[in-house]
């Protein structure tokens, strides 16, 4: 597999005044409370609060179709039209399927706070949602961790205040609600910063956001059916209940396998990632599961393996799911993704040895709980490193169009307590919460940030299309959405 190509980068990101957040210590001694909030408090002195809404400028020569094309190394060339034609439904279509750019954008701003910890990378308002704890709860929270890596702490929450405002944009509500959203959601994550700061670290590790009890809290009764309905759907997903839809019956070998209906699913051809060394690729997989799941992992065979097109941004990298049986034919569905090197690899303090380990270890860091069978491995000689799942198991997001004005701002709140959690677990909420403050200026600082960066993005969507428009983009047909 050809090396990528890496663009232009700053010299570094960390700097003298950058502080590691995920160790909870300063100067080789761990912080207290009241430590790490002075800490925090004292980082304004070095960025002050608002700096943080000014907009990089990108380099010379360098332009949202360069890092289009830059993300587009390496990957299926039949599917970069899919891609491209996802993404060219709406600005909010675009944003999702390009985080590589808003990273790079965020490489270049002349200032951060500097409080580094593991980061979602891709936080936009549509990557959270309802997933499976091993118990079987419906847990609600980040829920792709393609992009994750050890950045400063408000890279997420730019990305997902400046989704509140292209989203509500999109479903025609307007500015005015966007830009309330955000004020909402950043409401709710320092409020629950300062819930977290009052736990050990040990009780913020075992806390969890239950979707039922959301919906509990959830006053407004029109949202209350609406999320109850997601609720009810969400203990659906499993892999069980797409078998009928993905696979027909095999009468000659008694096993189901996957029906093809390319180019969104389809068995491999020779020479592409699973048309052989299958049982390779799952014995190096199951090498990184925890003891315990590979005894499980170890009464089920793989019957069968098909490329399968996945998502807007994931679109062109390589995704696959495996059909396993146990001996009473009953099924477990994996989902393998490729786990590409992120746009800012060389700008990591330490090089990354596999990048579905990297994928898997930020998500394990960040998530209050996850899937029994998260792992990873790299496909035979070609060294395609993929991170591995289940697929769906009660994995599910809100429909953006299905929102109101008072439904995004419940959904904002609810962003903002399952991001705090997340920066919680992974990082110090005592010095997260020492920077931000107790005043307006935060929000009024990401409201302004995330303004800029919905018209930036509105600028670079219709650059795309006139891309398109101009021949220089194929797209593929409305059959691929």
């Amino acid at each position: 597999m050809q090396k990528k190509k890496f663009l232009e980068l700053p010299k570094q990101l960390w700097t003298e005044y950058s502080l590691e957040l995920t160790t909870h210590q300063y100067h080789g001694k761990l912080l207290d409370q009241h430590q790490g909030f002075e800490l925090g408090k004292a980082q304004r002195k070095i960025t002050p609060r608002s700096e943080l809404s000014q907009l990089s400028e990108r380099p010379k020569g360098i332009d949202a179709l360069t890092v289009y094309h830059w993300s587009n190394q390496g990957r299926v060339d039949l599917l970069k039209p899919v891609r491209a034609k996802r993404m060219s439904i709406s600005p909010f279509a675009y944003f999702r399927g390009m985080p590589s750019l808003m990273l790079y954008d965020l490489a270049w701003e002349k200032s951060h706070s500097g409080l580094m910890q593991q980061i979602c990378g891709d936080c936009h308002l549509l990557n959270f949602g309802g997933f499976a704890s091993p118990e079987r709860n419906l847990l609600f929270g980040i829920n792709d961790f393609d992009e994750t890596l050890v950045a400063p702490f408000e890279w997420d929450l730019k990305r997902l205040a400046t989704s509140f405002i292209i989203a509500a944009r999109e479903i025609e509500l307007g500015d005015r609600v966007g830009l309330k959203a955000i004020e909402v959601m950043i409401n709710a994550y320092r409020q629950h910063l300062q819930h977290f700061r009052t736990l050990s670290p040990l009780q913020t590790w075992y806390e969890k956001i239950d979707a039922a009890v959301l919906l509990q809290h959830t006053e407004d009764q029109k949202i209350r059916k609406k999320r109850e309905k997601h609720l009810a759907s969400a203990h659906r997903r499993t892999s069980a209940s797409v078998l009928p839809k993905l696979t027909d019956y095999d009468a000659e070998t008694g096993h189901r396998c996957f029906i093809d209906e390319p180019p969104l699913l389809r068995h491999p051809e020779e020479g592409e990632v699973f048309a052989k060394n299958s049982k390779e690729f799952f014995r190096r997989y199951r090498d990184s599961l925890k003891s315990d799941r590979q005894v499980l992992f170890d009464r089920y065979r793989c019957t069968d393996v098909a490329l399968k097109v996945v998502g807007v941004g994931s679109v062109g990298t390589r995704a696959a799911i495996a059909l396993f049986e146990d001996a009473d034919r009953e099924p477990l569905i994996l989902q393998m993704k490729e786990a590409n090197p992120s746009i800012l690899t060389p700008l990591f303090p330490e090089k990354i040895k596999h990048e579905g380990e990297r994928v898997i270890s930020g998500q394990q860091l960040m998530q209050a709980a996850n899937d029994i069978f998260l792992g990873f491995a790299s496909y035979s000689k070609e060294h395609q490193q993929f991170y591995v799942r289940q697929l769906r198991d009660m994995k599910i997001s809100v429909d953006l169009e299905d929102m109101d004005d008072v439904y995004l701002y419940e959904y904002a709140d609810s962003c903002g307590l399952a991001l705090a959690h997340a920066h919680a677990k992974a990082g110090n909420a005592d010095v997260v919460l020492g920077y931000l403050g107790e005043g307006k200026q935060s929000v009024k600082v990401l409201q302004e940030y995330a303004f800029k960066y919905a018209e930036r993005n509105a600028a670079d969507y219709a650059q795309f299309l006139q891309e398109i428009e101009n021949g220089k983009i194929e797209v593929a047909g409305d059959e691929v959405l």
